[in-house]
């Protein structure tokens, strides 16, 4: 076994190959069996599901065009974006978030400090002006696969304001 996969199955399982052997500190990432069952029928729905979030998102995308104070979703030609998330920048974040609750529109903050302010990486090296930028701007809004068209529409005429 390569010894970058048998590290991988170390870390994976409490460090451990043999019972009570801690080579390494590892983790707990076995998953049960009936949570790999679960995992197996939800992939079948991934497809649509990703589809669902693709047209919601093209529905936000279609809809925020016009605001200049926005900044959407990059999409680069030949790539699929699946849009787990649907992230906009607006350099008045807290006002739009404000906004948004107010009409009834959950909203989150996703990674609010840069990786190289946090803790275990900072370096006091990095000057990363845009990272700062962007972490002080972007906002996530709602795109899963649940909601409707007319829920999409709701987002964004409250994002319209």
């Amino acid at each position: 076994m390569p010894p970058r996969a048998r590290r991988v199955r170390l870390l994976r399982n409490q460090g451990m190959e043999r019972p009570y052997e801690n080579e390494l500190v590892g983790y707990n990432l076995r998953m049960t069996d009936i949570a790999a069952a679960i995992g197996v029928v939800q992939l079948r729905r991934l497809p649509a599901l990703t589809e669902r979030r693709q047209a919601n998102a093209t529905a936000l995308d279609a809809a925020l065009a016009g605001h200049r104070h926005l900044t959407g979703p990059a999409r680069r030609p030949g790539a699929t974006h699946v849009f787990h998330q649907y992230t906009v920048r607006s350099a008045d974040r807290e006002g739009l978030r404000r906004r948004l609750e107010a009409h009834g529109v959950e909203t989150r903050v996703h990674y609010p400090t840069p990786v190289h302010r946090l803790a275990p990486f900072a370096t006091g090296r990095a000057d990363l002006l845009e990272t700062d930028r962007a972490a002080a701007e972007v906002l996530s809004l709602p795109v899963g696969p649940h909601l409707s068209g007319g829920e999409v529409a709701a987002v964004a005429a409250a994002v319209a304001g």
